[in-house]
Order: structure tokens, then sequence, then C-alpha cells
């Protein structure tokens, strides 16, 4: 199961899931923009990572599952967008937006996928999104273009102050506390580690996703350890 990263707790049942291939060049979808984690899959003589971009649009009650298959290269733990393709094409139009950088600004980019996941959830609050006709005529769905992204302006983060806190904040996280919940275990900042690493062990999660996970948990002060 891929892990959205969603940690809100407001009530879904009401929203209607829309997918990529049910947009059609000029749709619109805007809201608050959530990166899942990936997974990875063979293909040929190379990995692949499969990911969601989630956009929930609050006002209209619906919920965007965008999946995103890229090239993957676990020695970096990079992402790979070709000009033209899905991912390209968002990730430059997030950059132009954001950074002011040129529309095309690269011929090919090469992302980290943590950090890129990381301060996209940590930093854009909603995003507004076009699709856009594919440059290939053999792709399935459109490309999305940002046309527009909110920038969070939060003046200070809040360290979290319990295991419970920094769950809400990081999905990794949040995925060894429900596992150890699940199981009856005593919920510490060691079992929580311990989780982490049978994650990373078992290729559920990157080894950067794995240390940005400990180091958070090496931050809390005092650590609270509670059922």
């Amino acid at each position: 199961m891929l892990d959205f990263g969603l940690t809100d707790s407001k009530n879904m049942d009401n929203y209607h899931t829309k997918f990529l291939n049910e947009l059609k060049p000029g749709d619109e979808i805007r809201g608050e923009i959530v990166i899942g984690e990936f997974q990875k899959s063979p293909m040929g003589k190379r990995e692949v990572a499969e990911f969601y971009v989630i956009i929930t649009d609050s006002g209209k009650l619906k919920k965007w599952v965008c999946e995103f298959i890229t090239p993957y290269y676990p020695e970096t733990d990079n992402i790979y967008g070709e000009n033209g393709g899905l991912f390209y094409t968002f990730i430059d139009s997030l950059n132009h937006r954001v950074n002011k950088t040129p529309l095309n600004w690269q011929d090919n980019y090469s992302v980290n996928f943590s950090r890129f996941r990381k301060t996209v959830n940590q930093h854009i609050s909603s995003i507004t999104l076009e699709a856009v006709p594919p440059v290939n005529s053999d792709a399935k769905t459109v490309n999305l273009m940002v046309k527009d992204a909110v920038v969070k302006t939060e003046s200070k983060k809040h360290s979290p102050a319990t295991i419970y806190d920094l769950a809400q904040q990081d999905s990794v996280v949040l995925m060894a506390y429900a596992n150890l919940r699940n199981k009856g275990d005593r919920i510490t900042v060691k079992n929580i580690s311990f989780e982490l690493k049978g994650f990373l062990d078992d290729g559920k999660i990157t080894r950067n996703a794995y240390q940005t996970a400990i180091d958070e948990l090496k931050n809390l002060k005092p650590p609270v350890d509670f059922q």
C-alpha cells in the first residue's frame, strides 16, 4: 500500500475521488497538495518510482489523485523527468512559479525525491494546475502545468513536543506509530526507531526518508513516551 502522507483528521467521506485520466486539456484543478511516498517497481533493466500527488479541493469536495511514474536511481534517491513528460512539466512549471525560473529551464530534470516531497508538503499550501496536452501522442493522460502556487509564510516552525505530534508532521513516523499501535507495542523513541529500520530494510521507505525521521526523533525535547 502506498503512503499518501495524509495526516489530516478531517472527515473525507463526502469527498468525490477523481483521477488524472479524467482530465482533458484546458481543465483546471486547485486545492491543498500532498505528495505521497513512492513504491519502487522493476521495468526492464531499471527501476521506476510510482508516487501520487493528491490535490484536495475543500470547496468542491473533490480529491484528485494523480499518479506519476518516473525512472528511479536508488544510489542517489533521484527521480528523472524527461522533457515533455508529466513529471517534467509539473516540476518545471512549479519551479517557474515559486522560484521565478524560466519555463523549460533545464533540458531534463534529476530531482532528489525525499527533498522534493518534503519541500512541497511543508512549504506549498495550495496549488492550481492546468491540464495541458501531452507531447507524446501515445500518452494516456494529460500533462499538469502549475498555474499558481501559494507558499506558506509561517514565521517559525514549532518543534513537536511528543512522538504523537511528530507523527502528525511526518508520514514516515506516522507509519511506524500506527504499526506499533496496531501490534499493541509500547510507543517509544527506541521502538519507533527500530520499526523505521525494519521499513528501510524491507524497502518500504528510502534511506533519506529514514534518516530524516531519525533526525526528527532525536530532536524531541524531551522525548515523551506513551502508549
